[in-house]
């Protein structure tokens, strides 16, 4: 009699999982979802191989508590790669199943034939036993198990997977596959425990018809309350009927360029729902947001045209509907970031991969493209192509100073533009006129005098420690009575604190009273500030375009002034090459002849002279790629390189969820709960020195106990260091004494 192999353990009704019933139903859900591409038969042997070596005695001796650290992935790994004699789909087959407890990795395929053949050390690198070894073992644990799984062993591939020899494709398409089968194989696991598992993490089909009549009433109510002009309400109807016009169209890759103040962010909406309506196989609609500072707004206004609407961010405040959801992004609607969206398509582990099948198929809009990190620009593009080439999706990239990406050495970039004449709308929306002052240095103080010569304005600079600069500056010559008219805004604010102050500059502006900014590049990303005047410090010319943004935003003013001037300081750009590069392109442009920023050439003109004089993509990713090394590959795509440390900050308008996280701490330790609620009073601060000298030091504990790895989590213990306008400084420091 054969003997019975089990995946799992007894449930709570003490029944043990057989593996031939794992098998089938990881089996049947892998296949079905890679079915969008193509790849159901590949999905179906993926899940029904992956667990193969568990039909062993050291795997039963796992179950049974007797034995630890045993690799049950390498043989079913081994028997893909063998049974399909060894080409690219068997070596791709054994690359994703040896991974689905590790991480993807090409040269694993050496292991696999030691295995296979009984030769070599007999465990894996990190010294864990193979649940099979050698032929002979295989060979029984083969006969047990097509006894068990005779029609799946009987499935024959009618479409193989391709030969790729750009590695970004190939590497893609596994990360895919992987995808899929740790879906699958959490998913198929889960069931045994919780049988109704699917059921609570799927969430309900789109209904884009719905949408798109929620959006209509939405759009009424806002022309019914609009107090702009009529001219600008056209150029809005018209943007949106460009919108709905496009979706007509293939699916395929699209740019959206328009002015801001148009209303992109319900016209993209509307492209979606019109899209899938059109294209009935899409499945979902993806928006991608750049900042987090931009994400409440808009949420709120997205989530009135899905209910179902998932939020995936680290910011995100989740019921317990949304949290099961959120682990595969099954959801009609999804709202995400940058680092949310493109970070996982470059993963190697399944964690990190779990949710990419459910890209295919999706309208993915892309809001400020300009934001995409400039050092990792072509394999994102290049990406992007494929998911629309070989994925099935259709991605927008929005933005008012839509990148040329054409001039990008060796990248094929054709989409398509939503706006059928968009240079007419950014002239008929000319809201500003510039003044160029970057011939030579300006000194702040003459920035300050002039700032406070208008009733209103805002100056936007590069560095905080220009801000604080120029606001003791301004403290300096306005009267105490007028202080109050000066307000601050970096990332050196929490949340919260930013918020308030938004909220006080708008009351301030709307009423015509004194109100003069200075702030950092935060504010130049959809928050609807509107100054009749805006000083930019030199910067790439898409943030002067966004800055200009902030400037004569709603057009009610005969014009607004936005002065470009280079400061008179040594240290002029953050860290990095591309800002300080791009800043000098628009040098460039302007020795060249005027720049107008409402002129579509003049844009183009600026990216050609940046793109044709780059370097492309940073080195540590072409040599990851060259090599096919996944994990490299994911330790160079971080999008966001150093966030710094994370410091819990006392402000005063929050001291009751401040003492609350404070107690929370102390009784459970760091835990993601408690960083989620405490994002509203985080600071992000690179003077980690100052920090580890005067802040407490925030651990994750593990049984109880502090871990011995600190996480880069901070409280701020006295009220001192948080200053009311300026957030965290660290100029009170004397008295500080490091307790709470």
């Amino acid at each position: 009699m054969t003997e019975c192999y089990y995946a799992r353990s007894a449930n709570a009704s003490g029944e043990k999982e057989p593996l031939r019933h794992h098998a089938k139903r990881a089996g049947e859900l892998c296949g079905e979802f890679l079915r969008p591409i193509g790849y159901a038969e590949i999905g179906t042997i993926l899940g029904g191989l992956h667990d193969f070596g568990k039909a062993s005695k050291r795997f039963a001796e796992v179950l049974e508590g007797r034995r630890v650290h045993v690799n049950h992935a390498y043989p079913g790994a081994a028997l893909a790669y063998f049974r399909y004699k060894q080409k690219k789909t068997a070596r791709m087959l054994a690359i994703v199943i040896a991974a689905h407890h590790s991480y993807l990795d090409s040269s694993c395929l050496m292991r696999l034939k030691e295995l296979w053949q009984g030769t070599g050390p007999g465990y894996d690198e990190d010294g864990n036993l193979f649940s099979l070894f050698g032929m002979s073992e295989m060979k029984e644990a083969l006969e047990a198990f097509q006894a068990e799984n005779l029609p799946f062993m009987q499935i024959k591939i009618s479409k193989l997977l391709p030969n790729e020899e750009d590695p970004i494709a190939d590497m893609l398409l596994a990360r895919f596959l992987l995808s899929a089968l740790a879906d699958a194989d959490y998913s198929a696991s889960a069931e045994h425990f919780q049988p109704d598992y699917m059921k609570t993490h799927t969430g309900p089909a789109l209904n884009p018809e719905d949408a798109l009549d929620r959006l209509l009433q939405i759009r009424a109510e806002k022309q019914e309350l609009s107090k702009s002009s009529p001219i600008l309400n056209d150029l809005r109807d018209q943007l949106f009927e460009d919108c709905l016009h496009a979706a007509e169209l293939p699916p395929g890759l699209y740019t959206l360029t328009a002015p801001t103040g148009l209303g992109k962010t319900l016209s993209l909406f509307a492209f979606a729902a019109k899209h899938c309506i059109k294209h009935r196989q899409m499945r979902r609609m993806i928006l991608i947001l750049p900042y987090l500072a931009i994400m409440e707004q808009n949420v709120r206004e997205y989530r009135r045209i899905v209910p179902e609407l998932l939020e995936s961010h680290s910011a995100a405040v989740l019921d317990e509907r949304a949290r099961l959801l959120a682990e595969r992004w099954d959801a009609p609607c999804i709202v995400t970031t940058n680092v949310g969206f493109f970070e996982p398509l470059f993963s190697a582990r399944p964690t990190g991969c779990r949710h990419l099948h459910q890209l295919a198929d999706s309208v993915i809009v892309l809001d400020e493209a300009q934001s995409l990190p400039p050092d990792l620009l072509e394999v994102t593009l290049r990406t992007v192509n494929l998911l629309c080439n070989q994925y099935g999706c259709t991605v927008v990239f929005s933005t008012a100073t839509q990148p040329s990406f054409q001039y990008l050495s060796g990248l094929q970039w054709k989409p398509k533009e939503i706006v059928p004449n968009p240079e007419r709308l950014f002239q008929a929306t000319r809201r500003v006129t510039y003044d160029w002052r970057i011939e030579g240095q300006i000194p702040y103080r003459q920035i300050a005098e002039e700032l406070i010569s208008h009733r209103q304005g805002c100056v936007i600079v590069n560095l905080r420690a220009h801000a604080q600069k120029l606001f003791h500056i301004l403290e300096e010559i306005v009267s105490e009575a007028a202080s109050e008219a000066i307000f601050y805004l970096t990332s050196d604010l929490c949340g919260a604190h930013r918020t308030e102050v938004l909220d006080v500059i708008k009351e301030r502006l709307a009423e015509r009273k004194d109100c003069y900014l200075v702030a950092s590049q935060c504010i130049e990303a959809g928050v609807d500030l509107d100054f009749p005047v805006v000083y930019r410090a030199l910067a790439p010319l898409e943030s002067i375009i966004q800055a200009a943004g902030r400037c004569n935003r709603n057009g009610d003013r005969d014009d607004g002034k936005v002065i470009v001037f280079l400061p008179k300081e040594e240290r002029l750009y953050p860290p990095g090459a591309y800002y300080q590069r791009a800043s000098l392109c628009v040098k460039t442009l302007a020795s060249r002849h005027p720049i107008d920023c409402s002129n579509l050439k003049h844009i183009e003109e600026y990216y050609e002279i940046l793109y044709s004089n780059g370097e492309g993509d940073k080195e540590t990713m072409k040599q990851a790629l060259e090599d096919r090394d996944y994990r490299k590959v994911q330790e160079a795509y971080k999008l966001i390189e150093s966030g710094g440390v994370q410091v819990i900050v006392p402000w005063k308008d929050e001291m009751e969820l401040f003492c609350s996280l404070r107690e929370e701490y102390e009784k459970t330790g760091l835990t993601r709960d408690l960083i989620r609620r405490a994002r509203p009073l985080t600071v992000s601060s690179f003077a980690e020195d100052k920090v580890k000298e005067c802040c407490i030091p925030l651990f994750f504990r593990t049984y109880g106990r502090e871990s011995e790895v600190q996480a880069d989590w901070y409280l701020l213990g006295n009220p001192e260091c948080y200053h009311e306008k300026l957030g965290l400084n660290f100029a009170a420091l004397e008295a500080f004494d490091g307790m709470f």
